[in-house]
């Protein structure tokens, strides 16, 4: 039968012409959301163009209030309420004229000292809102310091209220502050009418206290999450509108702003890709008719004889035919190969059997096991890893049934339910554990005839022990890495976050100490100074938490630098001399006279020394010893500190360079310390490419010994 191959050629065509409607239909929409896009951005541009008027409008309210509260006439009207600075800066013509609906002088007890309310378009005075003066009561619009401000908006009954709240200080900006001046400004329909005019946009606000239309409140979520958010969203097809929220004095949302713009840069271009798929599914569709036509005209027919001449050699099984087309083209050598191909037949049999023995070659180089069954799931074949687990030749393996084939059947039967993939059609893989711990991945692939049924399974099966242990310790080290990362990066952060208020109480604890603010009596003066030395020793704590932080998240730079090691110890020497002198201990210091200056982190040096000479005058006797020695070994410096006091247990030596551990209970109680001390130490030597050690015997002392580098980091 006649192939109809110009049928072909027409499917072959309106499949093409199919593929690039698809192809226009999908860069239409990918463009139609191009401009969706360039939709969205311009209307973020409008909007955030009004959120700064609106922002510009509060920033003019602080900037109005600071003027004001930052002013020597104010400074001393709030002490003496005097009538000239009422007379002639108070007038109602000055609020009307920088746009401030109301004034309020507040004092440092909380009491109103001045208020005034007036309409700024007419320069009239107004009562004043209830609302504020109860705020003032609660305290919601004082401020708390001289770097405190207020600035936000307050929901009155009349209308919400722009408020900027500024201590009362001196022209100089200095405290302290005698109060708070808080001033105000209607956020009314005149304003917003002008905000309209300045941004060209149609503005609608609406109170979060009060009802609003449901797209308003379908975008008060987002706001209450983000206050920042602008939410854009078509409202018809002719208009878009953008949503943004603004904050009460609380941080609450106050106000939302819908801004409306007309749709002219997506209907444009809308319009336009519209026509230019037309154009193009026109322009396909009569291209594709024309080169079916010249197909039909130049090719069709001639391979129709082709095709002729092909059923006729193979009817008549006449070798001796030749096929022979006229002009020198592509059909004119596919009918000249096609008569080679006769020829080549026998010669593409012994390439097809040399393949399949490759074919073999290649799956017996398979370390996996692979075998193909039956629908008896008996063996048909087998590849070399399969057949050397089963221990077996391919001859004697080929009929067995798999479920009792040596070794193999546990692996590729065990785990797999094979009867049910012949009923599904579906492939099948598992892990599984075998009795001996080995990991194996097993598969079965369903392996279909020509007409779709399944004629037999081919199973695979690889042993994945070695990846499995890999992935397991990889993962254990990725979350000890994770853990040990987020424990430096927590105890860093905490630190700062303690280290701020810590300053604060030491600071103020020694004033009181120092009796700058009045006398203390004695019970009193020695309570303050306790404060001050516990703050003291928890910021050393801190301080000592931030270090081993940076430490052990790789953060710790050295600053190398060159200085004396002899006066370097010496001062070292005086900065604890009131400790030790406080249980009569002698310090004595010792340097070779050859080592005169080394190179290190010369803070970072102070450090190590001063813990371990603080730590040997604290752990010895009364009227003790504390030797310091400092001598050259080849390119290092070692310096050891000795002393003779309590010493340390052999069972509790293995705890002294670990973190927040101290040698025992006694200990702790007995010598104030963190734990860290030593750690540190530890931990700063390694940093400079040194080395700590020790030895000590209860009762006897011990000796603390360290070398680094003399020369220093030279890169």
């Amino acid at each position: 039968m006649a192939i109809d191959i110009s049928k072909k050629v027409l499917i072959i065509t309106l499949l093409i012409f199919t593929v690039l409607t698809a192809s226009f239909t999908f860069t239409h929409n990918m463009q139609l959301s191009n401009f969706l896009e360039l939709e969205r951005a311009d209307t973020f541009e409008n909007v955030e163009r009004v959120q700064n008027a609106v922002a510009t409008e509060q920033s003019y309210l602080d900037y109005i209030v600071q003027n004001w509260a930052c002013w020597d006439d104010t400074y001393q009207f709030i002490e003496d309420k005097n009538p000239e600075y009422i007379r002639v800066d108070l007038q109602n013509q000055t609020l009307s004229g920088i746009n401030v609906n109301v004034m309020i002088f507040v004092n440092n007890s909380g009491k109103v000292v001045y208020v005034k309310s007036v309409n700024t378009s007419t320069a009239e005075e107004a009562p004043v809102p209830r609302k504020l003066l109860a705020m003032i009561e609660d305290g919601s619009l004082l401020t708390e310091g001289e770097n405190d401000s207020i600035s936000g908006f307050v929901l009155l009954d009349e209308d919400p209220m722009f408020i900027a709240c500024h201590p009362i200080l001196t022209t100089k900006y200095e405290g302290p502050s005698r109060g708070t001046l808080i001033f105000g400004r209607y956020f009314d329909d005149a304003l917003l009418e002008s905000f309209k005019k300045v941004t060209r946009s149609s503005l609608l606000m609406y109170r979060a206290d009060e009802e609003m239309p449901q797209d308003f409140q379908n975008k008060i979520k987002n706001f209450s999450q983000n206050s920042d958010n602008i939410v854009v969203d078509p409202l018809n097809k002719n208009q878009i509108a953008g949503y943004f929220g603004l904050k009460d004095i609380k941080g609450d949302i106050a106000l939302i702003l819908r801004a409306d713009f007309p749709r002219e840069l997506y209907l444009h271009g809308e319009r336009t890709l519209n026509y230019m798929y037309f154009f193009l599914l026109l322009t396909g569709l009569m291209t594709g008719v024309g080169v079916k036509f010249v197909l039909d005209k130049l090719f069709i027919s001639r391979l129709v004889e082709v095709d002729d001449f092909v059923t006729r050699v193979r009817s008549e099984k006449d070798l001796s035919q030749r096929l022979s087309l006229e002009d020198n083209d592509e059909l004119y050598r596919l009918s000249r190969e096609i008569n080679g191909m006769l020829n080549e037949i026998y010669l593409a049999e012994q390439e097809l059997k040399a393949q399949a023995r490759e074919k073999k070659v290649l799956l017996d180089s398979l370390n996996e096991l692979a075998v193909f069954v039956d629908t008896e799931l008996k063996i048909i074949w087998a590849n070399k890893a399969a057949l050397e687990y089963m221990n077996m030749g391919l001859e004697k393996a080929i009929g067995v049934c798999l479920k009792v084939a040596p070794g193999i059947s546990g692996p590729l039967v065990e785990h797999l339910n094979l009867e049910e993939i012949f009923t599904t059609g579906e492939k099948k893989s598992g892990e599984y554990t075998a009795q001996d711990g080995r990991v194996w991945f097993a598969q079965a692939i369903p392996v279909p005839d020509e007409q779709g049924k399944i004629i037999g399974i081919l199973q695979t099966c690889r042993d994945v022990t070695e990846k499995k242990e890999a992935e397991r310790l990889l993962h254990e080290k990725q979350i000890a890495e994770i853990a040990n990362r987020t424990k430096s990066e927590f105890l860093a952060n905490m630190s700062h976050e303690l280290r701020t208020p810590l300053n604060s109480i030491i600071g103020f604890s020694d004033l009181l100490y120092e009796k700058v603010y009045g006398e203390l009596n004695e019970k009193q003066a020695r309570a303050v100074g306790n404060i001050s030395r516990s703050g003291k020793h928890l910021l050393n704590l801190i301080n000592d938490i931030l270090d081993l932080s940076k430490v052990e998240a790789g953060k710790m730079e050295l600053d190398y630098k060159e200085f004396e090691l002899a006066g370097k110890l010496n001062a070292i020497k005086s900065l604890l001399s009131p400790i030790a002198d406080r249980k009569n201990i002698e310090i004595d210091i010792e340097v070779d006279k050859g080592l005169t200056h080394i190179r290190a982190d010369e803070a970072r040096f102070v450090q190590i020394m001063y813990n371990l000479m603080d730590n040997a005058i604290k752990f010895s006797h009364e009227n003790g010893l504390v030797k310091v020695r400092a001598e050259r070994k080849g390119d290092l410096v070692e310096i050891t500190v000795k002393d003779k006091g309590i010493g340390i247990k052999e069972e509790d030596q293995c705890k002294l360079f670990k973190p927040f551990s101290q040698v025992d209970s006694f200990s702790s109680k007995t010598f104030q310390g963190t734990g860290l001390g030593l750690s540190l130490v530890k931990q700063i030597v390694n940093l400079h490419g040194g080395e700590v050690w020790f030895n000590s015997k209860i009762g006897e002392g011990s000796t603390f010994a360290f070398t680094v580098p003399i020369d220093g980091n030279n890169n």
